[in-house]
């Protein structure tokens, strides 16, 4: 148990705290399969951007990626895994209790 003020490293996920990866996994928590333009689009970042931290993550085995077409043109879809679902989840438990300690004087 730790201290008060004091917060343990259970539930942090350092790839979470890199680029744009906390902000993908947030929009990803709350939907089915998102496919990469609306990903891109409502991270504000790059195709390349969003290309490298999909991938840190797939590898990782937090997401999953589709690949398919929507009439000629290619598509990529993404969506959690069960492991990135729990890890998100206790990454922001422990954003929380951050939060929380920064505040307790």
């Amino acid at each position: 148990m730790s201290e008060p003020g004091q917060v343990s490293d259970k539930g942090r996920e350092p790839i979470f705290e890199t680029g744009p990866r906390l902000a993908l996994c947030a929009l990803l928590q709350g939907a089915e399969w998102v496919d990469f333009a609306t990903a891109r689009d409502m991270l504000g970042v790059s195709d390349s951007a969003i290309s490298k931290h999909s991938r840190a993550l797939e590898d990782a085995g937090y997401l999953e990626v589709r690949k398919g077409s929507v009439g000629r043109r290619p598509r990529t879809w993404f969506r959690l895994t069960r492991d990135g679902r729990s890890a998100i989840r206790g990454h922001l438990e422990w954003l929380a209790q951050l939060r929380h300690a920064l505040d307790t004087p």
